[in-house]
């Protein structure tokens, strides 16, 4: 069996790690109260120079669910924790909706994802030696969202970029 080398081995882990995007939060349209918990998760981008760094941690910790209506506008706080001991900059962060789901969990084919959306991180962030920073993303839900939409959880997947500082 031939090996891939210890360069192609880097490559191939920083990949793996850079698509390994979770689900960590969720937008609620409706009304009422929200009851799904954020999650948190590591995520971390394969930049050149970082194959001996931990994953950086994204934490979404805006509570519960945001609820939202159409045509508004909301947040969501993100803690960016650096496990390491060298200044990280992360470069990118950004979230994509997923299928929304019913109370139940279950898919709503009649509701896209893309009613909503959610604006990428502004700026490059510098994350001291285990130390964090928190930032806001801004979410965007359309004016014209179908009936099928409301009362439903859409899910969010982030994922980001860094490199050392």
């Amino acid at each position: 069996m031939r090996t891939l080398g210890p360069r192609m081995e880097v490559a191939v882990a920083l990949t793996i790690l850079g698509v390994g995007a979770a689900v960590v939060a969720a937008m609620h349209l409706t009304w009422p109260e929200p009851e799904l918990p954020s999650m948190a998760y590591a995520v971390s981008g394969g930049e050149a120079g970082v194959a001996d760094l931990k994953p950086f941690e994204i934490n979404d910790i805006s509570g519960g669910a945001v609820e939202l209506t159409p045509g508004s506008e909301g947040a969501r706080k993100v803690r960016l924790s650096n496990p390491n001991s060298v200044d990280i900059m992360v470069l990118t962060l950004q979230a994509v909706p997923g299928q929304p789901v019913d109370a139940a969990h279950n898919r709503v084919p009649d509701c896209p994802s893309g009613v909503l959306t959610v604006a990428p991180m502004a700026q490059p962030v510098i994350i001291p030696p285990a130390g964090s920073v928190e930032v806001e993303m801004v979410v965007r839900i359309a004016h014209d969202v179908p009936d099928a939409c409301e009362d439903l959880v859409f899910p969010l997947t982030y994922s980001g970029r860094a490199a050392r500082a």
